[in-house]
């Protein structure tokens, strides 16, 4: 099928004083170009408009790169001119001109269009002008030249037939209500992760996706399919030969993956490549299949050889579609009529992200969703799917479509061309990858092993223990904060290389993604963007994972039997990938060194998804032996944006007034030695064996309360560092949260001869009230979610921040900032230290 000239974009990446750049994605090779300007600018035709004002920033004619036949993309910088800036806290217009096709106006970017046209496929849809008024330019605003300004937003976990609305395309229309105001409009978005669910596909989106990658790719990719049957051995087999709905079987007998959705997981780098492409651009899509084509029978001996999930051999005896259906539910398959319409209903919404992602600077990050869920989970893992053909080249193809969709935009000057200078600097292993990428992809169906070789030099994956080439972490300067964004997957490292033990995060790299503080030039705020929150409601991290990871292990290997059983190739699943234990606590250690890492700034925004709710966390931490608080850290959590909790559970932890009690918890303090610890127990005195067990480890980092009767801290030996995490509550009066009068529900009259059918009605009215969204949320949101941290001058220099967590609007398609989570950066604000508390 033809495809549209613009596949996606295009999108603003990064913004500095000198240069901003864009990216952009094409069906045919191209030379672009960008050009910005002050103000709010209209288009008159490419690289003009209409107020004939000077250009800020124009960059060099730059071609595109090509990673398929139709797949060209282009990251293009634009640079200011000479001795000008793009200056903090100024809204900048910008246009992108395609030689031989003209700018945004040409290309048909700057209308409302809807249907087919310009090889758009019919089903594609609504596309919105990029500059929210015809003809008028996208823009973006360059960071505040002052902290009290400062606004910045945050989102993760965006999954196409998740539950709930698309909170992404809220960012629209805050950015369409305050695009003209400088001082209230974001600045800067951060995707904190799984931008894309490569494990977790819907059924009847798969096919669109396979059929979209041959087009760009301009072949039928394989993959390896070693392991199989019959002889199988090393043979490949094309994508489209894999269906939807059918690859869970291949995904954990042959690729060793953990994934309990692999059912329609992504295999091909062209199937990773177009599911970023859909879930950003309207421009791509077509018509999806009918829940019946799906279901088409496959010969037994094409399913073995394939390792394809087996949905014929039902218990029913019959075949066609319903007793299918039947049997795939009873099987756990999603209903694939429900994701159909949760697919379509997304799609709606893409219209507004795109527009969105053009209008503000954009910064990305990976977790796992982006290559497989569980990726890098623990050493065992890592091992067996690294070893295994499918399984590498799974990572592999998730890893080199992040490359060139995501990472070049966060680091362009990494992965552009080398300047040309006389003495010419070694190439950058991300520009390297580039360039073998592109051979890899020329390769065609049959990609050649040393090519692959190549490429899993750069990524890491010759060998279960190697380590990348390509960074993928990195850091933004913004006037009066710096952002590190942290690569919480590629380099983990693990304390056992045979058992499941939590990883190390960022394994030995912690000095090169986040140096010791303070900083020194000005800057007074650093900003963290960890994909898996640094702090964490204690139920969830010390009680319920833990204990449910427990249980399934108990379940799993004592009371299911055969899983264990040798001619079982599947690899058995654990709790700790099924309950994904793999946060900053699973491992204390790291936990502790990481967070005393953080504690050398003096004032830290942590931003972070994963979790699939929205919090707000404070860690204050003493160090030093006194008791001036050193560091106060807002750990702001924003998911998911698409991918919500049932309603009936939501409705629970926001009207169950235990529930809300239960996870706001105690404030948890620890007090922590690097060694000889000054604990003094009364003579006589004995402690639960856990506790004795850490005054044995060095560090030592014990519990500050329920010691025993008797219990001190010997004067010379104070603890080397103190912290509290405690969760915070939007404590503003209903009238401030902008909630009004609660509505009365409409209870029923008594009924003396019927008394249990009228409590019944009185609990169903209960019932409906809570899963209304009359009241706000205060502690945490368990919907649909994005967050806009913004900072407000609270005198004696130091300032307020509040995390405002959007939640949804009636049907969802407008978000409200129901959840405001406010801190206090002064460090007095922090209060005394924890103190050892004896008394159990």
């Amino acid at each position: 099928m033809e495809l549209p000239l613009v596949l996606a974009g295009p999108i603003v990446r990064r913004v500095e004083p000198t240069r901003a750049t864009f990216w952009i994605a094409l069906s045919e090779q191209a030379v672009v170009e960008a050009w910005v300007w002050p103000g709010v600018q209209v288009s008159i035709g490419g690289g003009q408009v209409q107020s004939n004002d000077g250009f800020a920033a124009h960059s060099t004619a730059t071609g595109t790169r090509t990673f398929g036949a139709h797949l060209h993309i282009a990251t293009v910088t634009a640079d200011v001119t000479l001795g000008g800036a793009l200056a903090p806290g100024s809204l900048f217009s910008y246009d992108i001109t395609v030689a031989g096709h003209g700018g945004l106006k040409e290309l048909g970017l700057l209308s409302d269009s809807t249907g087919p046209g310009g090889s758009i496929d019919a089903a594609a849809p609504p596309r919105l002008a990029l500059g929210y008024l015809k003809d008028f330019l996208p823009s973006f605003v360059t960071a505040s030249p002052t902290l009290a300004d400062l606004k910045l937003v945050h989102s993760s976990c965006r999954k196409p037939h998740g539950g709930g609305p698309d909170a992404l395309a809220w960012l629209d229309d805050v950015i369409e209500a305050e695009r003209l105001n400088v001082a209230t409009r974001p600045q800067q978005l951060f995707l904190t992760g799984d931008q894309i669910y490569a494990d977790d596909v819907a059924g009847p989106l798969l096919p669109m996706l396979t059929a979209l990658s041959k087009d760009l790719l301009g072949y039928d990719e394989t993959v390896p399919m070693a392991g199989g049957s019959a002889g199988a051995g090393d043979m490949r087999v094309p994508v489209k030969d894999l269906p939807a709905l059918r690859r869970a079987r291949l995904v954990i007998e042959v690729a060793k993956l953990s994934t309990t959705d692999g059912a329609s997981h992504l295999l091909g780098f062209g199937e990773y490549a177009a599911m970023y492409l859909a879930v950003w651009s309207p421009r791509v899509w077509r018509e999806l299949p009918m829940p019946e084509s799906l279901m088409t029978e496959i010969s037994k001996a094409t399913r073995d050889a394939n390792h394809l999930t087996d949905y014929e051999a039902t218990p029913l005896g019959i075949d066609g579609w319903k007793e299918h259906e039947a049997a795939a539910k009873a099987r756990g398959a999603s209903t694939i009529e429900s994701d159909r319409a949760a697919v379509l209903a997304f799609a709606q919404s893409v219209g507004k992200v795109a527009r969105a992602l053009a209008n503000c600077s954009t910064y990305m990050i990976f977790d796992d969703h982006e290559i497989t869920d569980d990726w890098y989970i623990s050493a065992p893992w890592r091992t067996r799917v690294l070893t295994s053909p499918l399984g590498r080249a799974i990572v592999r193809n998730g890893l080199l479509a992040y490359a060139i969709m995501q990472a070049q935009g966060n680091t362009p000057e990494k992965w552009a061309d080398p300047p040309v200078v006389a003495v010419q600097p070694p190439p950058t292993p991300e520009f390297t990858l580039h360039g073998k990428l592109e051979a890899l992809v020329g390769d065609g169906s049959a990609p050649t092993t040393p090519h692959e070789n190549e490429v899993d030099g750069l990524l890491g994956l010759t060998s279960p223990t190697a380590v990348p080439a390509v960074n993928f972490h990195y850091t933004v300067d913004g006037p009066r904060h710096r952002v590190n964004v942290l690569d919480s997957r590629t380099r983990r490292t693990y304390d056992s290389t045979t058992r499941h033990s939590p990883p190390k995060l960022v394994g030995t790299a912690l000095d090169a993604m986040l140096p010791a503080g303070p900083m020194t030039d000005g800057r007074e705020l650093l900003v963290v963007v960890s994909p898996v929150p640094v702090l964490f409601p204690r139920l969830f991290e010390a009680l319920a994972q833990p204990a449910s990871a427990a249980v399934f292990d108990l379940k799993t290997h004592m009371v299911r039997t055969e899983a264990f059983d040798p001619a079982n190739p599947s690899p058995a699943l654990t709790g700790t990938e099924a309950y994904d234990i793999e946060g900053w606590g699973a491992h204390e250690g790291t936990f502790n060194t990481f967070l005393r890492r953080l504690a050398t700034y003096p004032r830290v925004v942590v931003l972070s998804g994963d979790v699939h709710f929205a919090s707000s966390l404070v860690a204050d931490v003493w160090t030093k032996g006194d008791d001036a608080c050193d560091s106060r850290i807002l750990q702001c959590t924003s998911s998911a944006a698409k991918n919500e909790w049932p309603a009936k559970m939501r409705a629970v932890l926001r009207g169950t007034r235990s529930a809300q009690r239960l996870l706001q918890g105690v404030p948890f303090e620890r007090l922590g030695w690097e060694k000889n610890h000054g604990i003094l127990l009364a003579p006589g005195a004995s402690m639960r064996p856990g506790r004795r067990a850490r005054l044995r480890r060095e560090p030592i980092y014990v519990p500050a309360g329920g010691w025993p009767a008797g219990t001190t801290l010997d004067g010379a030996k104070p603890p080397d560092v103190r912290y509290r995490i405690s969760v915070i509550r939007d404590e503003r009066p209903a009238v401030e949260r902008g909630v009004g009068a609660p509505v009365p529900a409409t209870l029923p009259g008594w009924d003396p001869a019927d008394p249990i059918g009228v409590y019944a009605q009185v609990a169903a009215a209960h019932q409906q009230l809570l899963i209304s969204n009359t009241e706000a949320v205060r502690l945490m949101v368990f919907g649909s979610n994005i967050g806009i941290v913004s900072f407000a001058d609270s005198g004696n220099g130091e300032h307020r921040a509040t995390h405002a967590i959007f939640s949804p609007v009636g049907d969802g398609t407008t978000g409200s900032p129901f959840t405001n989570h406010s801190l206090e950066f002064s460090r007095p604000a922090a209060g005394a230290p924890p103190v050892l508390t004896a008394g159990e």
